[in-house]
């Protein structure tokens, strides 16, 4: 429902009643709820336009992969890396779309279809729900042709992949090579010396302070900040003041039981022969035909499914498809379908996709369920549908009483009998709730909101909806000394420790190399030392930096009493490898090798896939917007 709100308030200037408002004044809110840059070309690949609005998708994912690592808080120093990311892989999608686009890589419906009828995300209860599915897909913003045609793309690029994957040629000896460096095994010791056992060794004056402040002053601005107040209505709310009996949500059930009803579901088997600029239409005919007699005469249509089908999806598992209802395929595969008995055998049927012969394995009858069965959740949906209704009343109040209020919210909040709010210190990339809406925040910080303090549209955050305005606004500016004070104390006391910590490292080399040992060195310094024990390569037992130092320690430096040192952020550690235990192939069953076989194809696929997009993308005229990372193309 909130996503028919937004679509309601979208072009919400069109309402306007000229004749209160005036005509500047509808100028004003129109181009402030407008994006009109959203359709440039700002990327062009070869022949193919990518628009800001595939820009600024991709930018978005980009961003929340980040801020998974980062919190919301992502470091400035980082935008222009996300950017360049979104960018590179909007032009690494485009290539590689078109090129198996070109090489004719095809994904039958039929195999989308089932993958998307067996993602649990999209089953309800017993199995697929399509209102489910496309439920889901709306709340995402995302169309049902969307997401099918993105899948479907996804999966013949890994189709590329695969092929790639497979056709990589494995020798014994580098199989073995590669069991014996992935299943290595190192044992051995080391001293960990924390830079913070050091602070109280540092001695910092307020010269050296005050000089650090001085020569990195612009690293210490305020960020643009806004006082924001706004009123809001959460759907939540309105539940809970909604009355109805349970006839009333019997009556609902009633008037919605083809919904309750599962359809008839279909499990069935195909062969699919296509047929292209290479290979005729008459030719697929007449092999459909031939295959069709073999399958009378007795042969498993299994066995040829996996020989002949050209639908690679379905292919390996002798032609099944799984369970569907109608609808879920072509009409002219599903028309044949929904007519066989169980066991029967089509005659070719020609699709866009070539001619199949379809079999009918097994039937699921519709059922439906009964009123008491579902009461519990019939209330609470038939509960939420009236509160989703009675926002949507409140919004269109909501929407027109601020947008006559123009620059104020006190009356607005009378009307409606609502709390007036308000959140201080709001930031561009900041982690309000208000900052999930990135469109909104660009509003709040537009010169209309921050020199006339207008109301914004009315905008949806998960169930709730809010309008809001700017009551202060405050530029950048360098912090006093005395604010950072402190902070730069801190950062220039953390530095001198970690380089001490590096300091007594080198002397405790340098006490190890004239013959002291690792438990001496521990009584020393007064640091405990541990152990490591059959360290693989991919365990996470010490930190990254150090397992990298490890298993990049030569061979014939283990167990001879070779000492390393490694940094990592605010410690330093002092190691000795021991002992090598090589990977043995003698030691694996065969499924433990054909799983490091298929590993091995993996990773020499991926180089192989790097590799070959990278000449693509060395090969291609590619020609970027240069004003793409501008102020201007801003979310």
């Amino acid at each position: 429902m909130l996503a028919t709100i937004r679509e309601k308030f979208t072009g919400w200037i069109s309402a306007l009643i000229i004749g209160a408002i005036s005509v500047a004044l509808v100028i004003s809110f129109g181009n402030m709820n407008q994006t009109p840059l959203e359709q440039d070309v700002v990327i062009t690949v070869n022949d193919r336009e990518i628009t800001l609005v595939d820009y600024r998708e991709e930018y978005t994912n980009q961003l929340l992969q980040f801020q998974e690592v980062f919190g919301d808080e992502i470091p400035e120093s980082l935008e222009f890396t996300i950017q360049e990311s979104a960018t590179e892989n909007l032009i690494m999608k485009t290539l590689l779309n078109d090129y198996v686009d070109a090489q004719g890589y095809r994904v039958s419906p039929e195999y989308v279809a089932e993958l998307i009828t067996t993602n649990p995300n999209f089953q309800l209860g017993e199995g697929f729900n399509r209102e489910n599915y496309q439920a889901i897909l709306s709340s995402q913003g995302v169309s049902q042709s969307q997401y099918e045609n993105d899948l479907r793309i996804e999966l013949q690029i890994n189709q590329l992949r695969r092929g790639l994957i497979e056709s990589s040629f494995i020798t014994p000896s580098e199989f073995r090579r590669f069991v014996e460096l992935q299943m290595e095994e190192r044992d051995g010791q080391y001293l960990l010396i924390p830079s913070s056992k050091f602070a109280d060794q540092v001695s910092l004056d307020k010269e050296a302070v005050s000089a650090f402040y001085t020569e990195n002053i612009n690293s210490f601005m305020t960020e643009e900040e806004i006082d924001v107040e706004f009123l809001s209505i959460d759907i939540e709310d309105i539940a809970q003041s909604i009355e109805f009996s349970t006839l009333d949500v019997e009556q609902y059930y009633k008037e919605n039981l083809d919904r309750f009803r599962s359809n008839e579901e279909r499990k069935s088997s195909h062969i699919l022969i296509s047929f292209d600029d290479e290979v005729i239409e008459d030719a697929a005919l007449e092999q459909s035909k031939d295959i069709l007699l073999r399958i009378k005469d007795g042969e498993s249509f299994e066995e040829l499914a996996e020989e002949f089908s050209d639908d690679g999806g379905s292919a390996e598992n002798g032609g099944d498809l799984g369970w569907a209802e109608p609808g879920l395929f072509v009409p002219e595969f599903d028309q044949v379908l929904f007519a066989l008995e169980i066991g029967e055998i089509s005659d070719p049927v020609k699709t866009q996709f070539g001619y199949h012969i379809i079999r009918l394995d097994d039937v699921k009858e519709g059922k439906s369920k009964e009123f008491a069965e579902i009461e519990e959740e019939l209330t609470d949906e038939y509960s939420q549908l009236l509160a989703e209704d009675r926002l949507y009343d409140l919004a269109e109040q909501l929407d027109d009483l601020a947008l006559q209020a123009y620059n104020e919210l006190d009356t607005v909040a009378d009307r409606l009998a609502l709390e007036l709010k308000q959140i201080s210190e709001i930031t561009r990339e900041g982690s309000s709730f208000l900052n999930q809406q990135p469109e909104l925040i660009d509003i709040l910080f537009s010169p209309s909101s921050i020199e006339q303090s207008e109301n914004t549209p009315v905008y949806e955050f998960n169930n709730s909806i809010v309008v809001a305005r700017v009551v202060n606004h405050r530029l950048p500016e360098t912090k006093s000394f005395s604010e950072v004070e402190d902070e730069i104390a801190n950062l220039l006391t953390a530095q001198n420790s970690i380089e001490i910590a590096n300091e007594t490292a080198a002397q405790m080399l340098g006490l190890l190399s004239s013959g002291k040992t690792m438990t001496e060195l521990s009584d020393l310094y007064q640091l405990e030392l541990k152990e490591f024990n059959e360290l693989k390569r991919n365990d996470d037992a010490l930190p990254g930096a150090v397992m990298d130092a490890v298993f990049a320690t030569l061979k014939n430096k283990i167990g001879s009493n070779h000492y390393s040192t490694v940094a990592t952020g605010e410690d330093v550690y002092v190691f000795e490898v021991l002992r090598l235990n090589s990977g043995r192939l003698d030691n694996y069953n065969d499924q433990e090798r054909d799983s490091g076989k298929i590993a091995l194809a993996e990773q020499l696929g991926t180089y192989e896939m790097a590799s070959f997009t990278k000449e693509l993308r060395e090969n291609a005229e590619v020609e970027i917007n240069p004003n793409l990372f501008s102020d201007a193309y801003d979310l």
